[in-house]
């Protein structure tokens, strides 16, 4: 990478870091893996939704790193952080950077980003877990997993998201949540460098038993790590962890066929696909319990609404709104689906669980969805699985955003997406949020054969225009008074505001926050913009 070394630090200049600490630094990793380069920088100010951390931009975080610097190994980040300690320097980490939450809010922060530490470092097929570094992407992952008949999961942000970002430091969850949980509960050991420079190894990895086991033995710190919402990069940095692996029925190489941007799988012969519609909410809630208690099924899984056929099926945007034409007077009909996929590598035990699949849609008045039941299941296949077309919603406006999606009962989940169907159709209304003809625009289902469920609600919007940004804003703020109101739950949203609101409801956990951050990292080394700030002891009275 390039340096501007020999840039002239002057009196109130943007740039604050010290030659001398930079030149630190640079010993540590490199002169290429350094730079303060303001092209460099700004590049790593660009975000997906920086508009909500600075309201007057479409794209552009309030604030640009002083420095980037590509650590490659645990000994090189320890070195990093105790010489950060040392000159009172605030570090942000990232793995793949999705999202504003990655980047730089306030100035004198140097952003890490982990991308060269990206080894699959173990794939343990008997126990069922692997061993990652910060830039392994869930793509990566799962298809070695496949070669030895496992699977991982994968969050909505689809197969481009850190494995690691999302065990230790973030959350997210996905379609594959009913056989694959989510990965802030699949975190096994941990190596953590903490914000004085410590190495912790938690779990199992602490007591050099390997990394099978998140906990013990005795008191463990997993909870206070990972939460849930994670640090954002507000506690140390996480180097290397190990994820839960979940059996994969399907071939050890999927048939891919079409090409780009359309890809397809090939529906293996012990696949089967059904996508079924119901009347209203409460049949659906009670067919998919129903489905869960008899332990079928690997996949359930609730689109929002009928929208995402036609942008999973068209190839561009103009596609999509033709298809758009002839689906409106359907989603009515067919919002109250989901769809599961059955698998297994017993042909008796695929044939049990069709029979009482289709008992229960008989029990239920369910009716099966022909337009989906087509030749367009190879296609609906692979984006469920791999999640690679999640990023086709950008197509639409260019912005979107969530809402809702507490971890819950599928009734409290269903009572959240007809609270935010109301709110949201206000501003669909006004016209400054796109319409996609979905009413309430929820996704979700159940999570680990429905111990709970969860059901998010989408908005799109234009970034480049202030009264769309002005919108999601206020919608945000409205969704979450409703959610409060409502009893529903703690929402999708980290950051010390959202904790601030839900820490009084549910047990002060945002004093607690503070507490932790301020005894692992008394320098307030980790930038906490999206985490907690330190809590500060009252000045005692003269």
């Amino acid at each position: 990478m390039r340096q501007c070394a020999e840039r002239e630090l002057k009196e109130g200049d943007k740039m604050v870091l010290k030659r001398k600490v930079y030149k630190m630094l640079e010993s540590v990793v490199g002169p290429e893996n350094i730079s303060d380069d303001p092209v460099i920088l700004t590049v790593y100010s660009y975000q997906y939704l920086a508009d909500l951390a600075n309201p007057e931009s479409a794209k552009w975080m309030p604030a640009q790193p002083e420095a980037v610097i590509l650590p490659g190994s645990t000994e090189e980040i320890q070195e990093i952080v105790r010489i950060c300690n040392k000159h009172n320097v605030k570090i942000k980490p990232h793995s793949t950077g999705w999202g504003f939450w990655s980047g730089i809010v306030t100035q004198g922060v140097i952003q890490m980003d982990l991308r060269r530490m990206n080894r699959i470092i173990e794939i343990d097929e008997k126990n069922m877990y692997a061993v990652v570094e910060p830039y392994v992407t869930a793509m990566q992952l799962q298809v070695e997993a496949m070669k030895r008949g496992l699977d991982c999961a994968i969050i909505g942000a689809g197969p481009n998201h850190s494995v690691l970002a999302s065990c230790t430091a973030m959350m997210g969850y996905g379609d594959k949540g009913y056989h694959t949980s989510m990965n802030n509960r699949n975190l096994l050991g941990v190596e953590w460098v903490t914000p004085t420079g410590e190495v912790l190894r938690l779990g199992s990895l602490g007591s050099k038993a390997g990394w099978f086991c998140g906990d013990g033995p005795g008191p463990s710190l997993r909870g206070l790590l990972r939460g849930w919402h994670g640090t954002m990069g507000g506690l140390g940095i996480f180097t290397k962890c190990a994820t839960k692996l979940y059996p994969w029925a399907g071939p050890k190489k999927p048939e891919i066929r079409g090409q780009n941007p359309q890809y397809e799988m090939v529906v293996p012969e012990n696949f089967k696909i059904y996508t079924i519609y119901w009347e209203n909410w409460e049949q659906q809630a009670d067919a998919m319990y129903k489905v869960s208690e008899n332990e079928i099924g690997y996949i359930i899984w609730r689109a929002c609404t009928p929208m995402m056929i036609p942008l999973l099926l068209g190839k561009t945007n103009n596609e999509y709104y033709e298809m758009m034409k002839g689906i409106y007077d359907m989603i009515e009909t067919y919002r109250y689906y989901f769809t599961v996929v059955l698998a297994s590598e017993s042909k008796r035990e695929l044939e049990y669980q069709e029979k009482v699949l289709k008992s229960i849609v008989e029990e239920t008045n369910g009716k099966y969805f022909e337009y989906i039941l087509s030749e367009n299941m190879p296609l609906i296949l692979l984006a469920i699985v791999t999640q690679c077309y999640n990023s086709r919603i950008f197509r639409l406006t260019g912005q979107f955003h969530t809402s809702f999606g507490a971890a819950t009962s599928w009734d409290m989940s269903v009572k959240g997406a007809k609270i935010g169907e109301q709110i949201r159709k206000k501003y669909i209304e006004e016209e400054v949020f796109h319409d996609d003809g979905c009413g309430e625009n929820f996704w979700g289902g159940p999570y680990e054969h429905n111990k709970f469920s969860h059901f998010e609600g989408l908005f799109e919007y234009d970034p480049i225009d202030p009264e769309s940004r002005k919108a999601a804003r206020k919608y945000i703020e409205e969704a979450t008074i409703a959610v409060i109101e409502n009893k529903i739950g703690v929402p999708i949203g980290p950051g010390p505001e959202l904790a601030q609101i839900f820490g009084p409801i549910y047990g002060n956990f945002h004093s607690w926050l503070g507490k932790i951050k301020k005894s692992f990292d008394p320098k307030n080394v980790s930038d906490h913009a999206f985490y907690a700030a330190p809590e500060e002891k009252p000045k005692e009275k003269d």
